[in-house]
């Protein structure tokens, strides 16, 4: 926020009673632009974590996924990151071609693509993404989106491609996926719950997410995110924030072999041992 003040001469005023009035003035105007958001308790500017369940390795949200999807899609950069060499030797590298292989499985298997224009129909509001496993692709989005806008993207379109289950939190869809080959069996679900569009790759993790969507409990990933959140002195979410739990991704051996800290000289899994868990938060500026 930029505060002006602009100095008048024909005003004849004793030079601390216009220190004062500057004072008074930049206060309020500072306390009213800031109580919005800054008031928020932490626990709800990161209200999604609630839904997920304990055990992410990585916790990733947005502010306004429609609002940033839009602006990515309509970005000249956009069309420079597809053409650049750095996304030419990333398309090449063996965790790219895995997880485009994964995709085009759970597109046969669902009958619709799921690339970013298919991100940004199921975008709304609030959005955050928890990955569980990042061999098997284990994840749970969750977008707060209304009802209406819900229903009338492609998973609702598509309903008899899946099969309307019930659980004690609620009825979600689900659809079986042969993946890696046929070595490997996930369910793409589905569910609206909560004023929330929930997908999961596992059944799992959509029956855990759907109760803390009723009744967020022990299993909610708040609590750890949240803990790391407290020991940052002021900390408040921007457009992107995001959550990792170092100690468990050091353990795990996709990340050990393709993540991307390998492309800086020197580093691996050891320099990243005494980081056990981290926050990263990203404010978005003309």
């Amino acid at each position: 926020m930029r505060i002006t003040f602009q100095r008048k001469v024909a005003t004849k005023r004793p030079r601390s009673l216009r220190v004062l009035l500057i004072i008074a003035l930049a206060t309020f105007a500072l306390s009213h632009a800031s109580d919005a958001r800054q008031a928020q308790p932490v626990s709800e500017q990161l209200r999604l974590a609630d839904v997920m369940p304990r055990g992410a390795m990585l916790y990733l949200q947005a502010r306004d996924l429609k609002s940033l999807m839009s602006t990515w899609l309509a970005s000249p950069i956009r069309d420079g990151f597809y053409k650049s060499r750095s996304f030419a030797a990333f398309s090449e590298s063996r965790i790219y071609l895995k997880l485009q292989d994964r995709r085009k499985d759970f597109e046969k298997a669902i009958g619709f693509g799921l690339d970013e224009s298919r991100l940004a129909e199921l975008a709304g509001g609030a959005s955050a993404v928890a990955v569980y496993d990042i061999g098997n692709i284990d994840i749970v989005f969750v977008t707060e989106v209304a009802r209406e806008r819900a229903v009338a993207t492609a998973l609702f379109r598509q309903l008899a491609q899946f099969e309307e289950r019930s659980s004690a939190a609620g009825v979600y869809y689900a659809r079986e996926v042969s993946t890696d080959g046929g070595s490997l069996t996930q369910q793409f679900c589905f569910a609206y719950a909560s004023g929330k569009l929930i997908v999961t790759t596992t059944e799992g993790l959509m029956l855990r997410a759907l109760a803390n969507a009723n009744a967020a409990g022990a299993d909610s990933l708040m609590a750890d995110v949240t803990a790391t959140a407290e020991r940052a002195q002021g900390f408040s979410t921007h457009d992107l924030t995001m959550w990792l739990d170092q100690a468990r991704l050091n353990r795990n051996r996709h990340f050990n072999a393709y993540w991307i800290h390998h492309n800086v000289r020197g580093a691996d899994a050891a320099s990243l041992a005494a980081i056990e868990t981290g926050l990263i938060d990203l404010q978005i500026t003309r």
